[in-house]
């Protein structure tokens, strides 16, 4: 039933991607969730780890085993030239039970498998956060792609525009032929740049459907009133601690030494003994029989017993004190994995920090960067109009307005990718700030 619902919602969402209407960064999540198959091997992988509890549980449990035989023979017994034959037929069955009472290893092997299982949960987050970002960062990369062409194609356009009102200036004798050359190099240029981001945007659609299994033709867009969220609280050191207590990636490098630390107590149960329970219970019923000459009547007999049996080793070749240094080496390096990982997450937790709030100050300034630039142009191409301005003010003009276009988009997007990105190392990121997001984003007519 969970299948088929995944099905349907599977469908439905590929069948709105093919559709007219835009697909946006949560519809994106969902189609990432159910096809991306990074996401897919990460939650097979938690899948298998969470068998190992149950395997460690199986080992103390009684172990109960049923066996049942039918035997058909013939016996020929040669004496003194007198053969005699007789039939061997039997048959009957047993019941077996075995039960651990004392076994270090077995018992050590249980915190092992609860700690691979814990370990195996902080992966399976840590995959779903890794989605999330992986998915998002595509989605922007998209939409920073599209912008970049649209921006190309407008500077093509707009240097189209200046070159022709160029060639006009000079067929009536008001410009000289370097101002053409000037704007036709400019516009080359231009042509070239926007063939570099058509490419650029084929490239990371290519990307973005590696995720999700859809071409995302269309996109929705952010809001230029997209509210610049500044992190609460505005503390480094509180962002740290949350890193170092919730970060999944650590989690996991924690449980890991716990695992190893379970794994070389469980190998110095070699050395101790072993204690444990075995009960049977046989029936065997044999045929009559005539064996050299004697008969013998049919019988039934029975066979039960209770055995404890009590194992201790004495030496088995070394291998238990190489187990035991080869586990202490995993232990080492199980514990040096994770401070390895504690000091990345230090160092990844007041960097995001910092980039957030760094990327706030530069939207700000990026978009009033386009403001400037944007009336910079507008006097300059009103001087150069009233001639006080030349051809090569207007090119420089254009570029760095467009530029600064390119700038306040990409300043944007990498503001939200960090943003998430820091809530992911803090362990914090969910769903719900996708759908937050999706709030931000707006449908655009745009034929890119």
């Amino acid at each position: 039933m969970k299948f088929l619902r995944q099905s349907a919602i599977g469908l439905f969402l590929c069948s709105m991607a093919n559709t007219s209407a835009a697909l946006d960064l949560n519809e994106a999540l969902q189609l990432a969730q159910q096809y991306d198959t990074t996401y897919q091997a990460a939650y097979a992988s938690y899948l298998a780890a969470t068998e190992a509890s149950s395997q460690s549980t199986a080992a103390i449990l009684p172990q109960i085993g049923f066996n049942a035989f039918v035997q058909r023979g013939t016996n020929e017994t040669d004496r003194a030239g007198q053969v005699f034959t007789s039939k061997n037929n039997s048959d009957g069955y047993s019941l077996n039970l075995n039960q651990v009472i004392y076994n270090k290893s077995v018992f050590d092997k249980l915190d092992q498998s609860d700690a691979i299982v814990a370990k195996a949960v902080a992966d399976l987050e840590a995959a779903k956060q890794d989605v999330i970002i992986r998915v998002s960062t595509a989605y922007f990369d998209v939409l920073t792609a599209i912008d970049t062409l649209e921006t190309a194609s407008a500077e093509k356009k707009a240097i189209g525009k200046q070159l022709e009102q160029s060639k006009e200036r000079f067929n009536v004798g008001l410009s000289a032929i370097t101002d053409v050359k000037e704007q036709q190099a400019s516009y080359d240029i231009a042509a070239a740049d926007e063939i570099i981001a058509i490419n650029n945007l084929s490239n990371k659609r290519e990307a973005l459907r590696v995720i999700i299994n859809t071409y995302p033709e269309k996109l929705d867009i952010v809001s230029d009133d997209t509210p610049l969220v500044i992190p609460e609280p505005m503390d480094i050191d509180a962002w740290q601690e949350k890193a170092l207590q919730r970060n999944f990636k650590l989690l996991s490098a924690k449980y890991s030494v716990d695992a190893a630390q379970s794994a070389y107590d469980a190998s110095k149960g070699g050395h101790q003994p072993t204690l444990s329970l075995n009960a049977s219970y046989g029936v065997t019923n044999s045929e009559e029989r005539n064996f050299s000459g004697f008969l013998f009547p049919a019988n039934t007999s029975t066979d039960a017993k209770v055995l404890l049996s009590l194992d201790i080793p004495i030496y088995q070749g070394g291998f238990t004190s190489s187990t035991i240094r080869q586990k202490a080496s995993e232990l080492d390096q199980a514990k040096a994995l994770h401070e390895a990982e504690k000091r990345r997450t230090i160092a990844l937790a007041r960097s995001a920090y910092l980039s957030v709030q760094a990327d706030i100050a530069t939207v700000k300034a990026r978009k009033q960067a386009v403001i400037s630039t944007q009336t910079s142009l507008d006097a300059t191409l009103a001087g150069y109009d009233a001639g006080t301005r030349t051809s090569v003010d207007v090119l420089l003009s254009q570029r760095l307005l467009y530029s600064s276009q390119r700038d306040y988009y990409v300043a944007r997007y990498t503001y939200l990718k960090n943003a998430l990105e820091l809530k992911r190392i803090a362990g914090m990121l969910s769903a719900k700030d996708i759908d937050q997001i999706n709030k931000w984003l707006i449908p655009k007519k745009s034929e890119f």
